[in-house]
């Protein structure tokens, strides 16, 4: 069930439509809870949210190698759901937690690319799919199976997109970052995305070292999956929900017209609009 909308915000949501609809390199079918959602991740500061929503759209338009080709079905997109266990589920407090677990040991299959492209797909079928408006959005990230490896992998160029639209494009409400099973190299790890997030974002960041408790001091039993001591279903579990709400969403995915300025029509070079004065990079 979704929340009703107060006759304050049903005004800044027309407010916003409206601003939408009058700017030429923005698309035309967002909903109204998609359009509710950026200003309650914003706290309904119009001006805020016009940015986050022009970022948001911008992406879709200057990156197009996030956000096409993103068939669930795909080997490629396939290969990444393989070893990636996700989920997302609400807590007490009205707080969301986004789960983000990886099962490669020695990252063979690993792909950098490929699951920064999970995981814009995997929020755009969550936002089109949830009603619910949380207070608070906590993202946890278990690095059992990351080694120093992950160096050969890392994508400066995704890695900075990623950054850019986590911290102003993604519309929650960031709080916590906890990073789960930390190797004693993680400062290495951690520097090399450091240079792309913001001040406020590195200090929402907390390291938990293997067989350790310390997340309990953020997050109680009741909040977290078996797999790290709680009472929540396993991660194998709750990504099979995950899953459900991607696939219910794949049509969207295979249109790769959709959210986008310059539409693209099938054997067309040109996939990357001229959005106004915004450099992604």
């Amino acid at each position: 069930m979704g929340e009703e909308m107060s006759p304050e915000v049903q005004k800044k949501v027309e407010q916003l439509q409206d601003w939408i609809n009058k700017q030429p390199h923005l698309p035309k079918d967002i909903e109204d809870k998609i359009a509710r959602r950026f200003l309650h991740s914003c706290y309904y500061d119009m001006d805020k949210t016009k940015s986050t929503v022009e970022l948001f759209f911008r992406l879709r338009d200057t990156s197009p190698e996030l956000i096409n080709h993103r068939d669930p079905l795909s080997p490629p997109m396939q290969k990444v759901l393989k070893i990636v266990n996700l989920a997302q589920y609400e807590i007490s407090g009205k707080r969301n937690i986004w789960f983000w677990q990886l099962n490669d040991p020695g990252l063979e299959q690993y792909d950098h690319l490929q699951d920064a492209r999970m995981f814009i797909m995997l929020f755009d079928a969550w936002i089109l799919n949830n009603t619910e408006f949380a207070e608070e959005d906590i993202v946890v990230l278990d690095t059992k199976d990351i080694n120093l490896k992950f160096i050969t992998k890392f994508n400066v160029s995704v890695a900075r997109k990623i950054a850019k639209y986590q911290e102003e494009a993604m519309p929650i409400r960031l709080k916590q970052i906890h990073i789960l099973n930390a190797p004693p190299f993680i400062d290495k790890l951690f520097g090399l995305m450091k240079p792309f997030l913001k001040a406020e974002i590195t200090a929402m960041v907390h390291f938990h070292v293997p067989k350790s408790d310390t997340i309990f001091k953020y997050l109680s039993k009741e909040d977290l999956p078996k797999d790290y001591g709680g009472t929540r279903p396993s991660m194998a579990e709750m990504n099979k929900e995950v899953l459900r709400i991607v696939m219910e969403q794949r049509e969207t995915f295979l249109d790769e017209n959709f959210w986008k300025t310059e539409k693209k029509s099938k054997g067309t070079k040109n996939e990357v609009a001229t959005f106004r004065t915004l450099d992604i990079d």
